[in-house]
């Protein structure tokens, strides 16, 4: 076998093995760099879809509630200044048994469920369900809802708003509160999970006896 002539022989040189070690190094970081930011776009786009996911369920379980009631429900609404421009809200839905029953609206003696907005120390908010009867309430309502002694199933337990609003129908004008006593049969409910997220606004119907 003949020997292969020394012009035909290649080698590779130092400055050639250096950069193609530089151009193998930045294509495997810029892999990564890749990675990463679809990895931290998809964490991002799951935590918006979870956060949409809990706020829609929020929505449609008061609109269950709401489209529940009879000609033989009523609702109230209170306000609870905690000082500081903070309220504490308690929409109570009267003899509507149907409403937010998760199993515990199914005891004859439970009069009401009370959709409560109670603000936290760190200035969040929670919202749930209290199971009332008379006697409950009554406690509640002379002690501003300090003391409640009643089952309670929360609904969102971290929020930034939550806000009522009732139509008059015969002012034809939204109000934040139910004095006067006038004829409503649409409720407002806007919802803020965080700071980020927008506002999202819904009305309900509901009949009110």
């Amino acid at each position: 076998m003949k020997p292969v002539p020394e012009k035909f022989i290649r080698c590779f040189t130092l400055l050639e093995v250096m950069l193609s070690v530089a151009v193998f190094i930045l294509l495997i970081t810029t892999a990564f760099a890749l990675v990463g930011a679809t990895t931290e776009l998809m964490a991002e786009v799951s935590e918006v879809q979870n956060e949409s996911a809990v706020r829609l369920r929020f929505v449609e379980t008061c609109r269950s509630a709401f489209e529940s009631m009879t000609s033989e429900s009523t609702i109230e609404f209170f306000p609870i200044d905690r000082g500081g421009g903070k309220f504490d809200h308690y929409l109570s839905l009267v003899d509507a048994p149907e409403a937010f029953d998760f199993g515990m609206n199914r005891r004859d003696e439970i009069e009401r469920v009370v959709i409560a907005t109670e603000f936290r120390p760190s200035g969040s908010i929670r919202s749930g369900v209290y199971y009332m009867t008379a006697a409950d309430y009554e406690t509640a309502r002379n002690t501003d809802f300090g003391t409640i002694e009643s089952a309670y199933v929360e609904l969102i337990p971290n929020m930034r708003i939550l806000r009522w609003r009732f139509y008059d129908e015969r002012s034809q004008i939204w109000r934040d509160t139910l004095d006067g006593n006038f004829e409503t049969s649409l409720i407002e409910l806007t919802i803020q999970t965080t700071a980020g997220s927008p506002p999202l606004r819904t009305v309900f119907w509901h009949l009110n006896g």
